[in-house]
């Protein structure tokens, strides 16, 4: 089974990025080649090594799956702890980075283990976050530091454990493939549009590139994406389908504004400058990261 999605996968990877190119293609010869757009073709070629640090290690399954979550949290934790500095706070990095990494190790050995981890990093972090709001003392203070700490214990540590768990579990690649499909379309497609056609900003302050057409065109590419995709998830109706897309589209945007607000508040354009055209990693994978929970709540609630 996992063998036949996989060869799927390629042929609608392949249509998806042939239908994509000419869009493309189509603009520069209608409008001319523009800064914006003479950086989709790099793009594209990054967008290929993105999909396949995802499902590469999904597809091997055990510590390669492990060792892929593993290597993106500790990068990523590292960009975020270090944005979170440049803000002024003052996060305990290494202890905060073994700790995801150890709860990746739990969540690899009991994978059910993350349906009650999850939830206790999310209340650990709002009380500690209470707390510090309350007592004071600046960032220095144990509890602010704390708080930044579990900020990255959460996200992107528990937040990957999250999608280590799916991954694990029956079905694991189909659903791996069906969601980060879904997350990536949205990213995708809202910045195909929103850079080809967006002239309405609805967040200018907080995002500014954020456009109302490139926010419908992400969520309509997800709802598309995701019936291009339903071969990896034959369990599921047309409506699950459209209702996934359409959640992952607004899960998405959440994450894309959270991510946006942390690099304000340090005043940063990008949380690091690694990948061409996209910033750091946890610029490509920020959203994908956010919502990893958003759909695990969603198969749960399916009962699946």
């Amino acid at each position: 089974m996992k063998e036949e999605i996989a060869v799927r996968l390629l042929w609608t990877l392949g249509l998806i990025f042939m239908l994509a190119g000419a869009g493309v293609l189509g603009q520069w010869a209608l409008r001319g080649q523009t800064a914006g757009q003479s950086r989709m073709g790099t793009r594209f070629a990054v967008e290929v090594g993105i999909l396949a640090a995802i499902w590469g290690p999904v597809y091997l399954g055990g510590a390669w799956l492990l060792g892929g979550v593993a290597l993106l949290l500790g990068l990523c934790a590292w960009e975020l702890y270090r944005t979170l500095e440049t803000a002024g706070d003052r996060p305990f990095k290494i202890p905060g980075t073994l700790l995801g990494l150890l709860a990746l190790v739990f969540v690899y050995r009991a994978p059910e283990v993350v349906a009650w981890l999850f939830p206790l990093g999310l209340i650990a972090y709002a009380a500690l976050r209470g707390a510090s709001a309350v007592a004071g003392g600046g960032p220095e203070s144990p509890l602010a530091r704390a708080e930044s700490t579990c900020l990255g214990l959460l996200y992107p540590g528990l937040c990957l454990g999250v999608f280590l768990a799916l991954g694990l579990g029956e079905g694991g690649f189909g659903y791996a493939v069906f969601f980060y499909g879904l997350a990536e379309a949205n990213d995708v497609f809202a910045y195909l549009i929103g850079s080809g056609i967006g002239k309405r900003k609805i967040f200018p302050t907080l995002s500014p590139n954020k456009t109302l057409e490139g926010v419908v065109g992400g969520m309509l590419g997800a709802v598309g994406v995701g019936f291009a995709f339903s071969f990896a998830v034959p369990e599921l109706g047309a409506l699950e389908i459209v209702a996934a897309g359409l959640l992952m589209g607004v899960a998405g945007l959440c994450g894309d504004l959270f991510a946006s607000g942390l690099k304000r508040r340090a005043g940063v354009k990008d949380y690091g400058d690694v990948i061409p055209t996209q910033g750091g990693v946890l610029d490509v994978y920020d959203a994908f990261i956010f919502v990893a929970p958003v759909f695990y709540a969603f198969l749960a609630l399916l009962s699946r």
